[in-house]
């Protein structure tokens, strides 16, 4: 799993070390010197750094000296807190300089590596020493195997304003910092005007080993040249393609230790089946309501919190959680553990050489990693009849998780082309991926989800070019006539006495969309009755009984909602004629693929199919858009439209949705 945050360059560097540092002193536990205080080359210095480097802050093993020297930092030493401090403040670290003449908002960017539960528990409990170094080494070095690729990605240079004239590679570095607990952040302001920080409680919290990696916003080109990472490729896919890399090589390094492995649920995450699920769940913990508890410990004192500088305030979370108002202090922390450990009765067994893991060919471990990501990614096309084409690689590296990931992004890649190669299985039918680049990016449908649209298409504007079913002009205004004099309360505007019309009139396929509170629902009623007038069966239909049941307020008896209609069209129980109109309402959430299945039904029928919706309205949960669809391919004659909001039950609904749709939410 990744979280990433950005830091702002004018920022106080102090505030926001002492927080990744945890306030540990600098003089902990060199790294980068032996003992003796010899010099170690850099195959030493990697070495030292899985093995023996201490917790607080460690730069980048394999620091590019361009990056090095552009920052200002020696990467054998141990970092100093002048040193962080400039840093996070897009400064040098040796003068205080600015890094380069181009000014940073963005001083650099936080990137969190967690493993999942049980790694930490294995880590936190470990029957000796050795245990517990080993799970640690191998989740930092997973962590910097992750961020080695994500820097392959993140590493260039951008020229011209905001990188409108592209960019160029380069280099970058980072510094680590690890955190053994997972403690309640607090979102603390510095004064009533001041900036605001993260800040971990004073608490004892629960095992969770974690790193934090700061990425100054800063690359380092071939020639020389300082420029800025382009946060724009920091994309959701590309989050969770990270994550899931980090899980990869963490999963190939608890192998190595004879660890037993598993997928998590969600099968996003390496887990330890060895440490119980009891233990899991009880050190998850839900964060506890410190701020309040420090708030108010502060009013007793007549303090008032929001006017406080946050040194002041990190004091007052001190003297609280040290006079016991706000739980199980830091220095309890291990202590706290066993009890509660105790408490459920686990005793803890090393998961240390458990299992011999027999190594797989290549062709064995992209086998099981494509079968992985295909599963997964049909998922996908359920809800979506479009994806970036990220997630392919997402789920690449996913699949690698528990296939094992030797060749690291060659091996990525490899899956990738797989996929796109033998295509999917969606909705039982296998499919072929097709690319494409939408709103410039690079984008992936399947076969079968464009042979739908296009199919419905062309059902679509066969159907609507059918008039025979059309009502005359003195049935609706007979109708129309009719309805006012039996509820002289309702008043039809210009605007929809447009609509009910066109809709009337139209063909055996009409589109009826209107804006939230036009009276889309009201304006059916003289229509049905000039329908009923005519000899017509009425059927209404929506996504689920509610909205379908809405129907009955305009007279229409017989309502359906969308999943028992289908099942009632396969069994035969449905057997609509041309006789028949069928009203669908909330037509937006009514997916391609049921709507095809309509259309074939009107084919084969004859009946007449009015639609009512509205474009801003939520989409189906299935794949698709088709109203959009629609709105493409049918003829104007079939595509009368509301654009007035004139009624709705509560006047103050009407002006809430007036509100939104003119972009007026605040």
């Amino acid at each position: 799993m990744l979280n990433f945050r950005k830091i702002a360059a004018a920022c106080n560097g102090e505030i926001v070390r002492k927080y990744y540092t945890q306030d540990l002193p600098e003089d902990a536990a060199p790294q980068g010197v032996d003992p003796a205080g010899r010099d170690l080359d850099p195959g030493e210095r990697l070495t030292a750094y899985y093995t023996g480097r201490g917790e607080r802050a460690c730069f980048r093993p394999d620091m590019p000296r361009a990056v090095a020297q552009t920052l200002g930092i020696d990467p054998r030493q141990v970092p100093k807190d002048t040193e962080l401090d400039r840093l996070f403040e897009a400064k040098r670290a040796d003068t205080g300089a600015p890094w380069s003449k181009q000014a940073r908002q963005i001083s650099g960017f936080d990137f969190v590596f967690s493993p999942e539960k049980s790694a930490s528990l294995a880590a936190a409990f470990a029957t000796t020493p050795a245990e517990a170094a080993a799970i640690k080494n191998a989740i930092l070095a997973a962590n910097d195997a992750a961020m080695r690729y994500a820097a392959t990605d993140l590493g260039f240079a951008r020229k011209g304003h905001a990188g409108e004239d592209g960019a160029d590679p380069g280099e970058v570095g980072w510094v680590t910092f690890v955190h053994a607990a997972a403690r309640p952040t607090l979102a603390l302001q510095d004064g009533p005007n001041g900036a605001t920080y993260l800040i971990d409680a004073p608490i004892a919290g629960d095992p969770h080993y974690h790193p934090h990696n700061f990425l100054p916003n800063l690359v380092v080109t071939e020639d020389g040249r300082i420029g800025s990472i382009d946060a724009r490729a920091l994309t959701a896919d590309r989050v969770h393609e990270y994550g899931a890399y980090f899980q990869a090589q963490l999963a190939d390094r608890l192998r190595a230790l004879g660890v037993r492995i598993d997928y998590d649920a969600g099968e996003q995450a390496v887990v330890l089946p060895d440490i119980p699920e009891s233990a899991v769940d009880l050190f998850s913990k839900r964060d506890r309501q410190v701020l309040g508890d420090a708030k108010a410990f502060a009013k007793d004192r007549d303090l008032d919190w929001d006017e406080l500088d946050i040194e002041r305030k990190k004091r007052i979370l001190h003297e609280a959680s040290a006079a016991g108002k706000l739980g199980k202090t830091k220095e309890d922390e291990r202590e706290s553990w066993l009890a509660q450990a105790a408490e459920i009765g686990w005793v803890h067994e090393s998961v240390l050489n458990k299992v011999a893991h027999v190594p797989s060919t290549d062709a064995e471990r992209f086998e099981r990693a494509y079968e992985r990501a295909a599963r997964h990614l049909a998922k996908e096309f359920k809800t979506a009849a479009v994806i970036d084409h990220g997630k392919l690689r997402v789920y690449a590296v996913r699949g690698l998780i528990g296939a094992g990931i030797a060749g690291g992004r060659d091996d990525v890649d490899h899956v990738v082309a797989l996929i796109e190669e033998r295509g999917l299985v969606v909705n039982g039918a296998h499919v072929s991926l097709v690319k494409g680049t939408l709103d410039d990016n690079l984008c992936v449908t399947h076969t079968e989800q464009i042979r739908i649209e296009q199919r419905l298409c062309q059902e679509a504007q066969r159907a609507a070019l059918d008039r025979s079913g059309a009502l005359s002009t003195r049935a609706i205004r007979d109708a129309m006539a009719f309805i006012q004099k039996d509820d002289p309360t309702i008043a039809f505007t210009e605007e929809q006495e447009a609509a009910i019309y066109a809709l009337g009139q139209g063909s055996r396929l009409s589109l009826l969309t209107g804006v939230a509170g036009s009276g889309k629902t009201t304006l059916l009623k003289p229509l049905v009755a000039a329908w009923k007038a005519g000899g017509r069966a009425l059927a209404g239909m929506s996504t689920a009984w509610r909205q379908a049941d809405a129907l009955k307020d305009a007279s229409v008896e017989e309502t359906w909602a969308l999943q028992p209609l289908l099942r009632a069209i396969d069994a035969g129980e449905f057997q609509p004629t041309e006789k028949t109109v069928l009203i669908i309402d909330e037509i937006s959430q009514i997916a391609p693929r049921p709507m095809l299945k309509l259309l074939e039904l009107q084919a084969k029928t004859g009946m007449t199919i009015k639609m009512l919706g509205d474009r801003e309205q939520c989409q189906s949960i299935e794949a698709g858009d088709t109203i959009e669809l629609l709105r493409r391919v049918l003829p104007q004659f079939a595509l009368p439209e509301i654009l007035t909001a004139v009624r709705q039950k509560d006047p103050g609904d009407r002006k809430i949705a007036s509100l939104f749709r003119e972009g007026k939410a605040a």
